[in-house]
């Protein structure tokens, strides 16, 4: 009886406000509940296909039901004796249900319901994220315009493609792909705002300074200290948060100033004139910028800030 869980549903929603997200998804799930929840058949008469009720042959388990169970019943391992017991065991409940926003009712509103029924604990989060167009238009095989993820991968690398997605689309909201766009994006942001500073910097330290200089760039009193210690709260609090765009932003901005920077030293004018010092400090200012974007970006360009550390010698 999910009218039985009315109040209870009701008041989880509006005491524990980030329970769905984002917000948009919350407040159509609050919307349907004081509309009044109706009760559902956990079973379908007739339904030729689908796991049979014991002892009722013309009776099959509601496919919803039978589909959300199976977030549980997974768990368990070969070999596990099937009791709920051994299966919660295995690591429920859920940090986070990640659906998507058309099967948001039965995960915001059933789940929680069957488990409370069940008297089992409900999973932290749940988050509806939007859905994907391409050139602006909805995806179908009559259009001959699906997008292969594999394809993606496979042309471009998986860090490419996963920094795109995180970075350019508001996870929760609809969003559109083009492959102008990826190119310009990713060209952008990780080839010429990350790449070429760390390029740049190092082909000067290495003609200058045969990649020997000594200075620590912990020492540094360099302007862009406070910010890292700003990103190094920000970027992690906003991708337990799943804001990836506002991880990825402020990285993107950080290596902006950074690259700005270089281009107002000028240290390869600064090596010329003499003024070793002072250059050699612009480089390793620098290449610190880049040490801590890496180690930021690492859950997005996993591979990518692996080559960047290689690169440092780190």
């Amino acid at each position: 009886a999910l009218s039985k869980y009315q109040n209870r549903i009701e008041k989880l929603l509006e005491e524990n406000p980030d329970f769905v997200q984002p917000a948009r998804s919350r407040n159509e799930v609050l919307s349907w509940v004081k509309s009044g929840l109706r009760d559902f058949s956990v079973s379908r008469a007739n339904n030729p296909w689908g796991i049979p009720v014991p002892k009722d042959n013309s009776q099959t388990i509601y496919v919803w039901f039978d589909a959300l169970l199976g977030y549980i019943s997974s768990l368990l391992e070969p070999g596990d004796e099937p009791t709920i017991e051994n299966a919660i065991a295995r690591g429920w409940p859920a940090k986070v249900h990640i659906i998507g926003k058309d099967i948001l009712r039965f995960h915001a509103i059933y789940w929680p319901a069957m488990l409370m029924s069940a008297g089992l604990e409900l999973p932290e989060v749940v988050f509806g994220h939007g859905f994907l167009t391409k050139d602006g238009l909805k995806m179908g095989k009559s259009l001959g315009n699906t997008l292969d993820p594999f394809e993606l991968v496979g042309r471009y690398g998986a860090d490419a493609t996963r920094y795109f997605f995180l970075r350019s689309i508001e996870f929760g909201s609809d969003g559109d792909y083009s492959e102008e766009r990826f190119i310009t994006t990713v060209n952008a942001d990780l080839a010429n705002n990350l790449g070429n500073l760390l390029n740049r910097s190092m082909n000067l330290i290495r003609k200058n300074c045969d990649l020997m200089y000594g200075l620590d760039s912990s020492e540094i009193d360099h302007p862009f200290r406070e910010t890292a210690s700003q990103l190094a709260r920000l970027v992690p609090r906003n991708l337990e948060r799943l804001h990836f765009m506002g991880a990825c932003q402020p990285i993107v901005e950080y290596l902006g100033q950074a690259n700005q920077y270089i281009a107002e030293e000028e240290p390869w004018v600064l090596f010329k004139q003499g003024e070793r010092e002072r250059a050699v400090r612009c480089l390793c200012t620098c290449l610190e910028v880049v040490r801590v974007s890496a180690v930021l970006l690492k859950p997005v360009t996993p591979m990518l800030s692996d080559r960047i550390y290689q690169s440092l010698g780190l």
